[in-house]
């Protein structure tokens, strides 16, 4: 029996339940273990160089390269994870099963909850083995790995709801996920006239920029989340 109230109500459920089947997925444990085996990596070569380095480019150094990993290829790794987020209980009429005990706004809050939880916690793991290894911490680099995480978490929602198919939101996922960081990076250095105009529509110019200007990433992933809600009302399950 589902509960309405509290820890125990479906929204959590839902949440839970999505967390832990990323972490039973063999495909998550390899794709933790390659980033925090990168970093690790990352760090120790810093280390190895830190007679050459000054001390403040030293405890940067640490976290540059799980940045550089995680905005090459972070969008890669969560539509090759959570591309199905959906349209995987649609296709397999799980869906209603959801429906019939609670909120379609809860049921898209759970799974986004559920998945953001997974890569928060890979990132603690991650920075975690860092500061082990250093003893340095930089709360920047998180805050921003974090919020290209979550804009991309969105997005696969939201693809995952207007696609119903997922082997096509596979395909389209890790198009994307190409795109994404090529677009992010052209726009931000380019010289082109059009470049301007694509820098806003992707986190890289935001993060580029920092500061303030990272809530825009966040503000995206808003939106991409409300427009979900909005899609998932309107199908039929």
């Amino acid at each position: 029996m589902i509960k309405e109230k509290g820890a125990d109500s479906p929204m959590w459920a839902i949440c839970q339940h999505e967390f832990f089947r990323l972490f039973k997925s063999m495909k998550s444990l390899i794709t933790v273990a390659f980033i925090v085996g990168i970093s690790y990596l990352v760090s120790d070569l810093v280390n190895q160089a830190a007679s050459f380095l000054p001390q403040k480019d030293l405890a940067q150094g640490h976290a540059l390269g799980i940045f550089v990993l995680i905005m090459l290829f972070g969008p890669l790794f969560v539509f090759s994870l959570s591309h199905d987020v959906i349209n995987r209980e649609l296709a397999g009429r799980t869906i209603r099963f959801l429906v019939t005990r609670t909120s379609r706004n809860q049921i898209i809050l759970g799974k986004f909850l559920g998945v953001a939880f997974f890569w928060l916690t890979c990132m603690i793991i991650t920075f975690g083995v860092v500061f082990a290894t250093v003893q340095t911490f930089d709360a920047k680099t998180f805050y921003l790995c974090v919020s290209l995480l979550i804009y991309c978490i969105s997005l696969a929602l939201l693809l995952s709801l207007v696609i119903p198919r997922p082997s096509y939101t596979m395909f389209l996922g890790i198009v994307i996920a190409l795109i994404l960081p090529g677009l992010g990076l052209w726009s931000t250095f380019s010289s082109h006239p059009a470049a301007p105009w694509f820098a806003y529509l992707t986190p890289i110019k935001f993060m580029e920029k920092g500061g303030a200007w990272t809530g825009f990433i966040w503000l995206y992933a808003a939106a991409f989340l409300i427009a979900s809600m909005f899609i998932f009302r309107r199908r039929d399950c």
